[in-house]
């Protein structure tokens, strides 16, 4: 049995589009070799940057300068080895460097709620134009259920999921089993792509000019490498929002996204897109696309 409670309150899950100014704190406690700057040989959105806006990032933002330490990308190996130095007592959650448990996590998209739930993590999936089966749903259930009462299930706005309730030893075991079924939470939160927003009646719309399904899992391929991570799209705009309409109603709201594809057929019948960009939607902000 899966219960879900409704869409997580506003701010709850994680940081929005606002850059805090700060000092950088230290590499303490454990800590997975940090990398001063990614060099050019490695695969990272990170190496796009220019000079000059890597020295204003360092003297300013303080996740420009957590992601200028180490790329959260690495996070996708590090759970697992942090996973298993817990499950070995080697360490605790709170021996965990800071920078990786509060921020670097969210790469891997874990969300560790410090004062409200210490030492648990909130896990936003990917689940494009919000499809899922009946496997997934009993997925999403069995593993919630070995949490108890700090074990539960968000539906959010965006057609996705969100598991509460997660601890460090089971980080790498829940990225497997999202696996094992067609899912996955990588890179779903901070500098990455959000979950993939398609028509929510798709393939039964009667005025449906196009399937926004598998056009929403395609997109979503794309950006997570097949589920296995693309470093060379780790480092976008914070909540980067791409959806897919299917019809004129336009019922993804193209017009709230950072990228919004309306269907649309040439003077040939070929059909394609057109394409709003700039939209932008949170508690504290609204603005409306340029198509």
């Amino acid at each position: 049995m899966i219960g879900f409670v409704g869409q997580a309150p506003a701010g709850h899950s994680g940081h929005g589009k606002r850059v805090v100014s700060g000092r950088c704190r230290s590499i303490r406690k454990v800590s997975m070799e940090p990398v001063e700057k990614i060099g050019v040989s490695e695969v990272s959105g990170l190496n796009s940057i220019p000079e000059e806006i890597w020295e204003r990032a360092l003297g300013g933002s303080k996740f420009e300068k957590i992601k200028a330490a180490k790329d959260g990308s690495e996070m996708w190996k590090e759970i697992y080895t942090y996973a298993e130095k817990v499950r070995n007592g080697e360490i605790t959650y709170e021996d965990i460097d800071s920078d990786d448990l509060n921020i670097r996590y969210k790469w891997a998209g874990l969300f560790h709620r410090p004062k409200a739930t210490p030492g648990r993590f909130m896990s936003r999936l990917k689940v494009p134009n919000g499809i899922l089966n009946s496997e997934q749903l009993r997925f999403f259930g069995e593993f919630i259920a070995r949490y108890g009462d700090h074990g539960c299930g968000d539906i959010t706005t965006r057609m996705n999921i969100q598991l509460r309730g997660i601890v460090v030893e089971d980080a790498g075991d829940l990225v497997d089993g999202l696996n094992a079924v067609g899912l996955t939470n990588i890179q779903s939160g901070m500098d990455n792509v959000r979950n993939l927003v398609g028509s929510p009646i798709a393939g039964i719309d009667p005025h449906e000019m196009f399937d926004t399904r598998q056009i929403c899992k395609d997109i979503d391929n794309f950006i997570t490498g097949d589920r296995k991570g693309n470093k060379e799209i780790t480092n976008l705009p914070r909540k980067f929002n791409i959806c897919v309409s299917g019809s004129r109603d336009d019922f993804a709201h193209t017009h709230i996204n950072d990228i919004g594809l309306k269907p649309m057929k040439n003077e040939d019948g070929v059909m394609g897109f057109n394409v709003d960009i700039g939209g932008d939607f949170s508690s504290k902000r609204a603005g409306h696309s340029i198509s």
